[in-house]
Order: structure tokens, then C-alpha cells, then sequence
């Protein structure tokens, strides 16, 4: 049996994906497999979904979590505020 996955969904992912990159960007030391160690998934699990796999909710679960965000925040877009945040952070 196929499993249908929504449009939503794909892009809630998408989103969650360039979430991470960035997350992942801003802590450079913070290497994938330590992340994947915290989030408590495989390091293959994170480099997959990465790399365009799609994943299964409780692991979207599992990153928010280790990134300290709510899971529907991790599928949602950056806002300007919070690229704006960001951007300070990183000049500190």
C-alpha cells in the first residue's frame, strides 16, 4: 500500500530541513552525528533527511526537541524577527 503524503506536509519538512542547516550552520561545533547523538536518531537518519528524505513525525519530534523549538515552529518558515535575531547572535 502507497502511503499518500500531502503537500503540506513536504513543505512542512522542507521548512524543518532548512531549520536545521541553519541550526546546524550557527553552532559550528555542533557536527551532525554529536546533533543526531543529542536528538537521539542515527546520524544517517539526520544526513538523510538532510539530503531530501522525508522522515516520520517522531523524529521531526525528536529534532525540535534537541533544537529546543516546538515541533510546529521547526515546520514553519523563518520569520524576518527571527532572522534578524539571528544575524545579532552572530554578531556577538
Amino acid at each position: 500500500m502507497i502511503e499518500h503524503t500531502s503537500e503540506t506536509n513536504n513543505a512542512g519538512q522542507d521548512w524543518a530541513r532548512e531549520r536545521l542547516r541553519n541550526f546546524l550552520d550557527d553552532h559550528h561545533s555542533l557536527p551532525i552525528y554529536r546533533f543526531a547523538l543529542i536528538a537521539g536518531v542515527s546520524r544517517i537518519t539526520i544526513a538523510s533527511f538532510l539530503s531530501g528524505k522525508e522522515v516520520m513525525r517522531i523524529t521531526l519530534t525528536k529534532i525540535a526537541k534537541a533544537m529546543n523549538i516546538s515541533l510546529e515552529k521547526l515546520k514553519q518558515p523563518i520569520s524576518d524577527q527571527e532572522y534578524i535575531e539571528l544575524r545579532q547572535e552572530e554578531k556577538a
